[in-house]
């Protein structure tokens, strides 16, 4: 029971997380719990690690940044592919930065599954 609710913790702070990872050009597929039955030590640094992620002074720019405008212009800027303004720089910048730290020291719980590889006979 302490391992689901230790998943599903971690699940939950992910999915508050989601939405500026993907900002931040995380890949969707990384943005997720690996399936299967982990260890409760693996999920817990997994969790820390997140944790440690949100609380970044990088992260926070990243949503300060996000927040200096309405999340309807955000969509407009990027549908008419508006390049150029202040603030675009400044979430390209904090952006790049989250990223950077996704990509440092992740742990393995958040890598996409590997997928099977078919059967295919030598000749």
């Amino acid at each position: 029971m302490i391992a689901k609710t230790s998943g599903e913790t971690l699940k939950g702070l992910l999915g508050e997380m989601r939405h500026f990872l993907i900002i931040a050009g995380v890949p969707k597929e990384q943005i997720r719990v690996r399936d299967g039955k982990l260890q409760i030590t693996t999920l817990s640094k997994a969790f820390d690690w997140l944790h440690d992620l949100k609380m970044s002074s990088e992260f926070s720019e990243l949503v300060k940044v996000r927040s200096l405008l309405p999340e309807a212009t955000w969509k407009r800027y990027k549908l008419y592919e508006i390049e150029g303004l202040r603030e675009v720089y400044l979430l390209e910048a904090a952006s790049k930065k989250v990223a950077k730290l996704w990509k440092s020291g992740r742990p393995r719980v958040f890598n996409k599954n590997r997928k099977a590889r078919p059967n295919v006979e030598k000749k």
